[in-house]
């Protein structure tokens, strides 16, 4: 695989904003997994996890992504920790990463650990794409949600929110064609990175 066709990214978001549940549509739809094999949470594997629905151990698996322009590309998915307790998991996942997925759910908006590991992203330079999840919800309000992401730095104010169901899958495949083409391949250390991420792939 070329190094301009890598990219290595997380997915931060506060607790219960479908994380996991996006990692698990971004391995389905890039026939990491077959169907058998797919279950909820398919990451989340330790005992609590399963148990409390929460990740506590950041998870790495490598996906192999056909785009739409024709090229494949490596994709080393980072899934963390979104609970306050474990951020020191979401700090190695980021520092292994050059991009990230912003995640918000539309019932809920911006909570505060979206704010906190926003601010981590941004502490190591990275690409955000912002995402707003559950957007099949009864009670889900996409603009509101919209305009609290925007309201969180300049880099939102004109960029590109991208609306899904990580439960139905919807919007799922935009967000895979977004990946290639907003974050950067890796270079130098993050180059390392990815050879890193490659080791702890599942």
């Amino acid at each position: 695989m070329k190094q301009n066709q890598i990219r290595n990214f997380a997915i931060i978001a506060h607790i219960d904003h479908g994380k996991s549940t996006l990692a698990d549509r971004i391995m389905e739809q890039t026939q990491t997994v077959s169907e058998r094999e797919s279950k909820a949470q398919l990451l989340d594997d330790m005992q609590v996890e399963q148990a409390h629905g929460v990740t506590v151990k950041s998870r790495t698996v490598r996906n192999f992504y056909q785009a739409d322009n024709g090229i494949e590309y490596e994709y080393n998915l980072i899934d963390t920790p979104g609970h306050v307790d474990f951020s020191y998991e979401v700090s190695k996942s980021l520092a292994a990463s050059d991009g990230a997925i912003l995640l918000v759910d539309a019932t809920q908006g911006v909570q505060a650990q979206t704010v906190a590991n926003l601010r981590l992203a941004r502490e190591n330079h990275l690409t955000i794409l912002p995402v707003i999840n559950k957007i099949d919800n009864a009670a889900a309000e996409i603009e509101k949600t919209e305009r609290e992401i925007r309201a969180l730095g300049a880099e939102f104010s004109k960029a590109k929110i991208f609306h899904i169901s990580a439960k139905t899958g919807q919007g799922v495949h935009e967000v895979l064609e977004a990946i290639h083409q907003v974050f950067p391949a890796p270079t130098g250390s993050v180059l390392m990175a990815a050879v890193k991420c490659r080791k702890m792939a599942i």
